[in-house]
C-alpha cells in the first residue's frame, strides 16, 4: 500500500553488491530460516498455498493472507469461517505445505467509525480515537492472538508455531505525518508537535477494554496493547511494524526532488522505535520485524492507468531509484535495529512477452531488480521479499486473467531504464500473468539461497 504524493512536496542471481547503505546486522527472530526468504501472497484456494504454489515444487519460506473487513461490520475475518478459525485453518495449511503463515491485520480502515466517508488518512485517525470502535479492535486482534497461540480457547486449539503478524499498514505513515505537520493532517487529534508517537491521541484506556487498561490514550499506547495482546495469548507470535515509503512526508518511492534517504530512514526508524519496535512500557515486549511496502500496484499500471510515471530507474542515474531506497530502509534498519521485510512487491516485469501493459500483465522492474541485487537488499537489513498484488488490475504470479499462455509482439520503452531502451521479449511458457517470472527466478534463488548474516 502507499500513495503517489504530488510534486512538488537472464537468471544469474547477483549475491554480492555495494550499496550506498552501510548496517550492522541484527538478530534474526526467533523460527524464521537464516537464509534470505521470499514469500508470496497466496489464498487458502487452487491459486495459492492449495495449488500453485506447492504445484511450483519452490520451497518458498512465506505465505501471506490479509486479515480485513472491519472489527464492527460482521464482515470481518472473523466472521469467515466458523469460531473464528480461519487464520487457524490458513495458517495449518500454510504450515503442512512448508510456509512460515503471515497474516496482514488491516482492520481499522474498515471499521465503523464517526467520520466514514473521510479520506483514509481521517478515518484512520477518528477510528483510533473511538472507544467503540477501539473497543472492538482490541476484542478483535485478543481472538487473533487466541487462535494463533498455543492455548485453548473456547474449545477450539489454537496454531502454537512461528506466525507473523503485520499491524495495520499505512496507520502508521499517517500518524507519523500527523504529529510532523499537526496543523493540516492531525484533524485535532495532536496533542503537540513533533517526531513522537505520544503526540497522537488514541484511545486504549479510554476503550474500557481491561486487558489494555495499563496503557495511555497514545498511538505509543495502542502499540503498547498491541503488543501486550500478542505477549498475553500469543507469544509464539512475531508482530511486524509498518513503515510508510511517504511516512515523513516525502514518498521516497515516488518524489523527484533532491532529499537526503538516509535522514528520512532515520526519522521514520525513529518513530518506529518509540512506538514500540525498540522501546517497551509496563512491561511489554517489542515489536519484532519492520515490514516496508514499495509499491501498491504495478509501476506500469500508474502510467498507463493514471498517467502517473513512478518507474524506479534501475541503473540508479535518475530518481526515484533503488539506491535511494535502500538508503531509506538501511537508515530505519540501523534506527530499529529490527530486520526488514519488504511486502506486496508488485509482481510486473520487463523480461516477458506476457507484460505488455494491459489489464493484469503490467509492466514493473523491482521483482528483476531485488532478485539480480539480493547483496545489495541484505546489506540494507532485509531478510526478506514478500510479492504480491495490491490491486485487482495488477499482474499476478498465477492465472489471474484465466487467459492462459500469453506471448504478444515484444512491448518496448524507456521505463525505468535510465533513458536506455528495454523490451519485454521473452517467451512466456506457463499461464501465469507475470509470463512466470517469480516462478523461474524463485527456483533459480533457491538452488543457492543466500545466508543471513
Amino acid at each position: 500500500m502507499r500513495r503517489i504524493w504530488a510534486l512538488p512536496i537472464v537468471l544469474m542471481i547477483v549475491l554480492a553488491a555495494r550499496t550506498p547503505a552501510s548496517t550492522e546486522p541484527s538478530a534474526i527472530p526467533r523460527g524464521l530460516p537464516h537464509h534470505f526468504g521470499i514469500g508470496v501472497a497466496a489464498l487458502p484456494d487452487s491459486s495459492g498455498i492449495y495449488g500453485w504454489m506447492p504445484k511450483t515444487h519452490i520451497p518458498f519460506d512465506y505465505a501471506y493472507q490479509y486479515l480485513a473487513g472491519g472489527v464492527n461490520t460482521r464482515q470481518g475475518w472473523a466472521t469467515w469461517n466458523s469460531n473464528a478459525t480461519f487464520p487457524l485453518s490458513y495458517a495449518r495449511g500454510a504450515h503442512r505445505r512448508g510456509y512460515i503463515p503471515v497474516f496482514t491485520y488491516y482492520m481499522l480502515r474498515q471499521s465503523h467509525g464517526p467520520c466514514d466517508s473521510c479520506p483514509e488518512g481521517q478515518v484512520d485517525l477518528a477510528n483510533l480515537n473511538s472507544p467503540s470502535t477501539m473497543a472492538a479492535l482490541y476484542r478483535d486482534f485478543a481472538m487473533l492472538m487466541k487462535r494463533l497461540g498455543p492455548h485453548t480457547f473456547g474449545g477450539v486449539k489454537g496454531y502454537g508455531r512461528t506466525t507473523i503478524v503485520h499491524v495495520e499498514p499505512d496507520l502508521s505513515g499517517y500518524a507519523e505525518q500527523a504529529v510532523l505537520q499537526p496543523g493540516q493532517t492531525c484533524h485535532g487529534f495532536c496533542t503537540g508537535e513533533g517526531n513522537d508517537p505520544s503526540l497522537l491521541k488514541a484511545s486504549v484506556k479510554s476503550s474500557g477494554v481491561r486487558a489494555v487498561a495499563a496503557y495511555p490514550d497514545t498511538y505509543r499506547g495502542f502499540n503498547m496493547a498491541i503488543l501486550h495482546l500478542r505477549d498475553r495469548y500469543a507469544p509464539n507470535v512475531l508482530l511486524a511494524f509498518h513503515v510508510s515509503d511517504w511516512t515523513t512526508g516525502y514518498d521516497i518511492g515516488s518524489q523527484k526532488q533532491p532529499v537526503n534517504a538516509s535522514a528520512l530512514g532515520t526519522k521514520a526508524g525513529a518513530f518506529a522505535a518509540e512506538s514500540g519496535v525498540d522501546h517497551s512500557m509496563n512491561g511489554t515486549s517489542t515489536y519484532d520485524l519492520v515490514f516496508n511496502d514499495v509499491a501498491d500496484r504495478d509501476a506500469g499500471y500508474y502510467k498507463y492507468v493514471y498517467g502517473s510515471d513512478v518507474f524506479w530507474d534501475r541503473r540508479n542515474v535518475w530518481v526515484p531509484n533503488f539506491h535511494r531506497w535502500e538508503r531509506f530502509i538501511g537508515a530505519i534498519h540501523s534506527r530499529t535495529s529490527r530486520p526488514v521485510v519488504v511486502w506486496q512487491i508488485p509482481l510486473g516485469n520487463q523480461y516477458l512477452a506476457a507484460e505488455n501493459n494491459s489489464d493484469g500483465h503490467y509492466q514493473d522492474n523491482r521483482a528483476e531488480y531485488f532478485f539480480h541485487h539480493t547483496g545489495e537488499l541484505v546489506h540494507a537489513g532485509v531478510i526478506a521479499l514478500m510479492f504480491g498484488a495490491g490491486n485487482r488490475g495488477s499482474t499476478v504470479n498465477s492465472d489471474g486473467k484465466h487467459d492462459g499462455v500469453t506471448n504478444p509482439a515484444p512491448t518496448c520503452s524507456h521505463d525505468g531504464t535510465g533513458g536506455q531502451r528495454v523490451c519485454a521479449s521473452h517467451v512466456s511458457r506457463v499461464a501465469d500473468d507475470d509470463g512466470g517470472y517469480l516462478r523461474m527466478m524463485a527456483k533459480a534463488y533457491y538452488r543457492h539461497p543466500v545466508v543471513l548474516p
